[in-house]
């Protein structure tokens, strides 16, 4: 069982925050990674909501040499720059929200009449800085290729703060900002939204909309078997928070799940 390095850590899911971190893989040749596994998450049903949900989450993440596949990132390369630098471009997709239950994405009876947000692809851009397995700090940008939801940027800091042979404990923090548009998509409220929901109007402000912390444990069983735990806690920017659509502006969530590595 080899470690990786402690890199690219990203919150863009708990899944391949734990991969990238490099807490385990099962790759003799670490220019050829494969993982699959199935994880659970409790969290609520969109950014905001007061009701929560329990959903499986499959996972997958396939690496060879520069490239990788996985269901977060979707399809990008990675570089590795000089002095623990890096660099990561990837085409992604974002599945928006829907205004009535759902089970594969975002949404809540709660934003009847606030229509749906629909799924855009995605450029995601990182660049980051590592010092071997034990700290990172990195910058993120996402902007939408198809169908606008605005652009979000991450600034984030991870710590590896125990480790030995088989368990790997690692805390993360990041501040999430957005521009208008983004912020506006996600938590504001335009006339016709109001005139559909009965929710006032409210127009969200560009910058800061969260700041989240986590912390994840991992557990190697063998050289393919490994699981994660996570915790993490969101609390809302006041550019945000206001909305009458926010019911409820912090979340702490939860997930867990085993991963095979080959």
């Amino acid at each position: 069982m080899k470690k990786m390095n402690f890199k690219c850590l990203s919150t863009a899911g708990v899944f391949t925050g734990v991969f990238f971190s490099g807490l385990v893989s099962a790759a003799e040749n670490e220019h050829h990674v494969s993982t699959v596994g199935l994880g659970f998450v409790s969290a609520g049903k969109y950014s905001g909501s007061d009701e929560r949900t329990f959903t499986p989450s499959p996972f997958f993440h396939f690496q060879y040499n520069n490239i990788f596949l996985d269901d977060a990132e979707g399809l990008g390369m990675m570089f590795e720059l000089t002095d623990g630098f890096y660099f990561s471009q990837a085409m992604g997709y974002s599945s928006g929200r829907s205004d009535k239950n759902s089970s594969w994405k975002e949404g809540s009876e709660k934003l009847k009449g606030m229509g749906s947000i629909k799924g855009a692809l995605t450029s995601s851009t990182t660049l980051g800085w590592s010092y071997g397995n034990q700290f990172s700090i990195e910058a993120n940008l996402t902007a939408p290729l198809t169908d606008s939801q605005g652009v979000k940027y991450r600034a984030g800091i991870n710590y590896n703060i125990w480790s030995n042979d088989s368990d790997t404990l690692v805390i993360g923090s990041n501040a999430n900002f957005g521009d208008a548009r983004s912020n506006n998509t996600f938590y504001g409220i335009s006339e016709t939204q109001s005139a559909h929901s009965g929710y006032a109007k409210y127009k969200a402000g560009s910058g800061l909309y969260s700041v989240d912390t986590r912390l994840t444990w991992t557990h190697i069983f063998n050289k393919n078997w490994w699981s994660y735990a996570d915790v993490s806690y969101t609390k809302l920017g006041k550019n945000v928070r206001e909305s009458n659509i926010v019911f409820k502006d912090h979340s702490t969530d939860f997930s867990v799940g085993l991963l095979y590595s080959f």
